[in-house]
C-alpha cells in the first residue's frame, strides 16, 4: 500500500507530521480526519533522485521490466482495469522496489492521473518512448494494442540485447582467466623463484630479467598501476564528453574495416524497430524520429536522423530523406520505400529491424570465431614466454654442469 508523509494539527496551536499507509491521497486525508488530525498537507512519499536512479538501475532490471510490460498487456487485454491490474503484478513480484513503484502508480491514477502520466513520475525506469506510446494508446482508446506492441517491442530487444552478450562472453572469459593466470605467476609464483635464482650465482638470461623486473613492478606498484589506468580513464572520459570529439570518434568507429558495418547495422536496426513502434501506436513521423534518435548511441547517426527530420518537416518522404544519407544501405531505402507506397510502412521498418538483427548476431558469431583462437595464441604466447623465462636459468645449470 502506499505510504503519504502529512503535516496536520492536532490542536490549534499544535503541528505534527509522520506517514501514513493509504490507497490514495484522499484516503490518506480521510484516516487523519476520522484519527482527529486536520491534514494541512498530504502527499505520497517520493524517492530523491538518487533513490530513483539506485532503484532503477540496481535493483530493477530490464528483464523485470520486460515481465512487467508482459502481465500488463496480458491483463488489460483480458478486460482487467489498470488499477486491478497494477495491484495484481505488484502482489506477484517479488521485487521490493518494483512494488514501491508500482504502488506509487496506483496511488497517482487514483488521485486522478493518467497511466501515462504516473509512469512519466518515474522516467529513470520508464523511458520517453515507453510514455509515448502509452500516451498515445490512451488517446487513440487503444490502449491494448499499444501495450502489447510495447511488450513485443522490449522482448525483441531483450532478446538482441542477450544474443549480443551470449557472444562476447566466451572471449571475455578467456581473457579475463588468462589475465588472471599471468598476473598470479607474476605476483606470486616469480618471487618465489627469485631467491633461489640468486643464490645460483650465475648472470640470468635476459628474458628472465625482464619478467623478474616486470614481477617485482607490479608488486611494489600496484597503486601506482591503478591510479595511472584510473586516471587515464577519467581523462579519456572527460575529453570524450565534449560535442566535437563524440561526433569525430562516433564517425571514426563506422568507419572501421570489421567493426564498422557491426556498429552501423546494430545501431540501424534498433532504430528501426523503434521507429516502427511508434508508428504503429499513432504518433506521426517527426514525432517518432524525434524519440527514435534518442534510442541511438553514435552521436553521427543522431545528427542524420535530425536531418531527415527537417527535410520530412518541408514535405519530404522517409525513403527520399534517407537516400541522402552515406550511411543508410541501399536495402534499407528500398523497403521504406515498398512500405511507403503500400501502406505499411511499420512492418517494412520491421522487417529492416529484424533482417539486421539476424545479420549482426551471424557477424558477431563469425567475429568470435575468429577471435577466440587469435586470444588463445596470444595467451599462449605470453604464459609460454613466463614459463620459458622461468626455465632458461635452469638449462643453464645443466649445461654448465656438464
Amino acid at each position: 500500500m502506499p505510504t503519504f508523509n502529512y503535516t496536520a494539527k492536532p490542536a490549534p496551536d499544535k503541528t505534527t507530521t509522520g506517514k501514513i499507509e493509504a490507497e490514495s491521497q484522499q484516503d490518506a486525508i480521510n484516516k487523519l480526519t476520522v484519527s482527529g488530525l486536520y491534514p494541512i498537507s498530504v502527499s505520497p512519499e517520493d524517492f530523491s533522485a538518487e533513490s530513483r536512479k539506485f532503484l532503477s538501475f540496481k535493483k530493477v532490471s530490464k528483464k523485470d521490466l520486460v515481465l512487467f510490460t508482459g502481465q500488463l498487456s496480458g491483463l488489460v487485454e483480458s478486460g482487467v482495469n489498470i488499477v486491478n491490474a497494477l495491484k495484481i503484478i505488484s502482489g506477484q513480484s517479488h521485487n521490493k522496489n518494483l512494488k514501491s513503484i508500482l504502488n506509487d502508480i496506483i496511488s497517482r491514477i487514483k488521485d486522478g492521473n493518467s497511466l501515462s502520466e504516473s509512469l512519466s513520475a518515474h522516467k529513470y525506469l520508464f523511458s520517453g518512448l515507453y510514455s509515448a506510446v502509452v500516451r498515445t494508446g490512451e488517446a487513440s482508446g487503444n490502449l491494448k494494442s499499444a501495450l502489447k506492441g510495447l511488450a513485443v517491442f522490449l522482448e525483441k530487444e531483450e532478446e538482441f540485447r542477450d544474443s549480443l552478450v551470449s557472444s562476447l562472453i566466451y572471449p571475455a572469459f578467456v581473457i579475463f582467466v588468462g589475465t588472471m593466470t599471468v598476473l598470479g605467476l607474476l605476483v606470486f609464483v616469480i618471487p618465489r623463484l627469485v631467491s633461489m635464482f640468486e643464490d645460483m650465482g650465475q648472470a640470468l638470461p635476459l628474458p628472465t630479467l625482464i619478467l623478474i623486473n616486470i614481477s617485482s613492478f607490479i608488486r611494489h606498484y600496484w597503486w601506482l598501476i591503478m591510479v595511472v589506468a584510473s586516471l587515464v580513464v577519467f581523462l579519456l572520459r572527460r575529453f570524450y564528453e565534449s560535442p566535437g570529439v563524440k561526433v569525430s570518434f562516433d564517425k571514426f568507429k563506422l568507419g572501421l574495416t570489421i567493426a564498422g558495418p557491426l556498429i552501423l547495422k546494430a545501431q540501424i536496426s534498433r532504430m528501426m524497430r523503434t521507429l516502427s513502434l511508434l508508428l504503429s501506436s499513432g504518433i506521426p513521423i517527426s514525432a517518432s524520429l524525434e524519440v527514435s534518435a534518442t534510442v541511438l548511441d553514435n552521436h553521427v547517426l543522431r545528427q542524420e536522423v535530425d536531418k531527415f527530420k527537417e527535410q520530412i518537416s518541408r514535405g519530404a518522404s522517409l525513403s527520399s530523406a534517407l537516400k541522402t544519407s552515406e550511411f543508410f544501405p541501399e536495402f534499407v531505402t528500398n523497403v521504406v520505400s515498398i512500405g511507403e507506397e503500400s501502406g505499411s510502412l511499420d512492418k517494412a521498418l520491421a522487417r529492416i529491424a529484424g533482417e539486421y538483427e539476424k545479420e549482426v548476431d551471424r557477424m558477431l558469431k563469425t567475429l568470435t570465431r575468429m577471435t577466440e583462437p587469435v586470444i588463445i595464441l596470444v595467451m599462449g604466447l605470453v604464459v609460454g614466454f613466463i614459463v620459458l623465462a622461468m626455465l632458461l636459468p635452469i638449462f643453464q645449470i645443466n649445461l654448465i654442469a656438464r
